[in-house]
């Protein structure tokens, strides 16, 4: 290990000699993790490079956190490291384990997929299915009582969105219901998906997604986007490499909560950040909705143009809405 950085207010970063970052998430006591990190690795450092010898330097890989990693108990991780003197490694490697960067993911569930097409149709509508996603939150709505989900819905909106503190576009209207919006956009058998608009308005290519999936607390739904999108910027190639990993959770006719987080490769300084983005939709008559589109760049590393990344990207995030919000109202 070469350091150990706080990110946030509850996230870490470790960065190794051989050039890779590990960002873990959600810790309750992140300071005393960091602390005794930094202890151990004092340790097993008075005795690695005994002979002068140099870690070799290595292509830096990042392992992003996406905004549906699992909460991680400090507690637990500090009695992983009670042994930290007989192999500090087995303890970077318990913290590995605890968490599944996008990539990841995104192979654990193409793989379910794999699995899913061996079986019978029947079994194949269950999980990924056209109506899937339709299906999935009115188990949700059903499961759970209107007054839980309105509570959590006015605490939603009243919260304050540490990842997206900033806010892009507030108070449009789009002539929709919450149900037509959510059916005609949003699902598996969207009549207008998000593809449709990203090879329509933003001359995307190459788009490989997944279908909307459980991601395992049973009231939210994920997908994930890799495709190339044109770079408007004046370095780097034409079209650059994007992957977005969404996730979607509706709170009956209250509303619906959109949340995106979006990487960039092959664009010089597009390694130093991740673009976070949340979008809440909420009923406010019975043939309009609102949107509201908040915004946050987190930065993984370190860099002199962080001010300007900022501001330029945020540019950018904010028309892509704009012009997505059009475009749905050009399909009503």
């Amino acid at each position: 290990i070469s350091s150990v950085d706080e990110i946030d207010s509850s996230d870490l970063c470790i960065k190794t000699r051989s050039g890779e970052d590990f960002i873990f998430s959600s810790f309750e006591n992140r300071d005393d993790v960091v602390t005794a990190l930094k202890e151990a690795n004092k340790k097993a450092l008075s005795t690695l490079f005994a002979d002068g010898d140099k870690a070799p330097k290595q292509e830096r890989k990042m392992l992003r956190r996406s905004i549906s990693f699992p909460a991680i108990s400090s507690r637990h991780l500090l009695e992983q490291g009670d042994g930290i003197d007989d192999s500090f490694d087995e303890l970077l490697e318990s913290m590995a384990d605890m968490t599944l960067g996008i990539e990841q993911q995104k192979e654990v569930y193409a793989a379910e997929q794999r699995d899913e097409a061996n079986t019978s149709q029947s079994k194949r509508t269950i999980q990924g299915g056209r109506r899937y996603s339709v299906e999935f939150f009115s188990r949700v709505l059903k499961s759970r009582a209107p007054k839980e989900i309105e509570n959590a819905w006015a605490k939603l909106k009243i919260d304050k969105n540490v990842l997206c503190p900033d806010i892009l576009i507030e108070g449009v209207e789009i002539p929709y219901s919450i149900d037509d919006f959510y059916e005609t956009f949003l699902g598996n058998e969207a009549k207008y998906p998000r593809e449709k608009f990203m090879v329509e308005k933003q001359k995307a290519e190459n788009i490989e997604s997944t279908k909307w999936h459980d991601t395992g607390d049973g009231f939210t739904l994920g997908r994930v986007y890799d495709y190339y999108n044109p770079n408007p910027a004046p370095m780097g190639p034409p079209m650059a490499q994007v992957k977005s990993e969404y996730t979607v959770q509706r709170y009956n006719s209250c509303g619906i909560q959109i949340c995106c987080t979006t990487t960039v490769s092959g664009v010089p300084m597009s390694d130093c950040f991740v673009i976070e983005n949340r979008i809440l939709l909420e009923q406010t008559t019975d043939d309009a909705i609102t949107i509201k589109v908040d915004c946050g760049l987190r930065f993984v590393k370190r860099t002199m143009f962080q001010k300007l990344i900022q501001v330029t990207s945020k540019g950018g995030i904010k028309k892509t809405w704009l012009d997505y919000i059009e475009w749905i109202k050009s399909c009503s």
